[in-house]
């Protein structure tokens, strides 16, 4: 009986060991990578779900820089609109109720879509909200 409560435990400790390795890809983003300057190409969704809006048919330019002290500065065509404390936490969509990175600034809440040294994709979370795309 003794050995049956070591091997069940030993398994027990193994199957935890394996469930917390297990990844499903999607929390595993690097999200230092913010940090730096973003120039925004376009926004698409709305309550249509169609609109994209960008720089050339809005004849704006915007840019978020994201600083390693937590705070970002806003610029609608080079002159700064705004300067806030951002933070980036775990937390759940309202579109799969799923956990992934959530960012937030300026009262907004952003799921993180997509971030890479030169890409960052981020989405409204609310209902008939946008994507907007970044690049560095």
């Amino acid at each position: 009986m003794r050995k049956v409560k070591i091997l069940f435990w030993g398994v027990f400790a193994l199957f935890l060991t394996f469930c917390s390795l297990v990844n499903d890809g999607k929390n595993t983003q690097n999200v230092d990578a913010i940090v730096g300057t973003w120039n925004w190409q376009q926004s698409s969704g709305g309550i249509s779900g169609n609109d994209i809006v960008t720089p050339e048919s809005t004849g704006v330019n915007k840019k978020l820089v994201f600083n390693t002290n937590k705070k970002v500065t806003v610029f609608t065509n080079d002159v700064e609109t705004g300067s806030y404390t951002y933070t980036i936490k775990m937390g759940n969509s309202i579109f799969d109720n799923k956990q992934h990175y959530l960012l937030t600034f300026n009262e907004m809440c952003y799921v993180i879509q997509y971030i890479d040294s030169q890409h960052l994709s981020i989405q409204d979370n609310f209902a008939d909200g946008y994507v907007l795309t970044y690049t560095k």
